[in-house]
């Protein structure tokens, strides 16, 4: 079954990805949520009786695929392997009052992405990503019908996901130009003398 992976989550969005799944495939979808806060792993794991949840194994080895398809992903660091497995990722925060997460890191493995409309904190990374059709932003009510379309569509997800990693490369190395500004700003003149 396809896996569609939700990073960083918030309230009422692990609800909001459970209806719009459900809605867009009556015979199933597997779904990971990963909240964004650790203090909200029990309140996650409530949306889903019987899910899976790798904390609750003694080995932290993945745990085997419930009935319901429903996992929470209930440990810290391991958000990126999950992203690696997604067929669509979902970036959390973004469906609801929050002001959103960011989607480089999905957009760096390649990955087809969908983003709510609540994206205050990284308007300019996701504006660049729409500018070059690298991501797909809807409304918690369109959610079923996007999932639906891109799980449909291989070609479409694998063309998102190539223009999500161009956007990538394309935005590479702002850090190091802000470090050479800062060298430049804070460096005197060569003709500058002590007096």
């Amino acid at each position: 079954r396809p896996l569609i992976v939700a990073g960083s989550t918030g309230p009422g969005e692990e609800a909001l990805l459970d209806t719009a799944c459900r809605r867009a495939f009556p015979a199933g979808v597997q779904l990971l949520c990963a909240p964004r806060k650790p203090e909200r792993f029990d309140e996650a794991a409530a949306v889903f009786p019987g899910c899976a949840r790798r904390s609750t194994r003694p080995d932290h080895q993945a745990p085997a695929s419930p009935a319901n398809g429903r996992f929470i992903l209930d440990t810290i660091g391991e958000l990126r392997k999950a992203y690696a497995l997604a067929d669509v990722i979902v970036v959390g925060r973004s469906f609801g009052r929050l002001y959103g997460s960011d989607p480089m890191e999905p957009a760096a493995l390649g990955k087809a992405i969908v983003i709510g409309p609540a994206v205050d904190d990284f308007q300019r990374t996701v504006d660049a990503m729409l500018k070059a059709e690298a991501i797909v932003q809807c409304e918690g009510g369109e959610l079923a019908g996007v999932l639906a379309d891109l799980l449909a569509d291989d070609t479409r997800r694998r063309t998102l996901g190539v223009r999500a990693l161009r956007c990538v490369h394309a935005h590479q190395g702002a850090s190091r130009r802000h470090a050479d500004l800062l060298v430049t700003l804070l460096t005197p003149p060569a003709d500058s003398h002590d007096t």
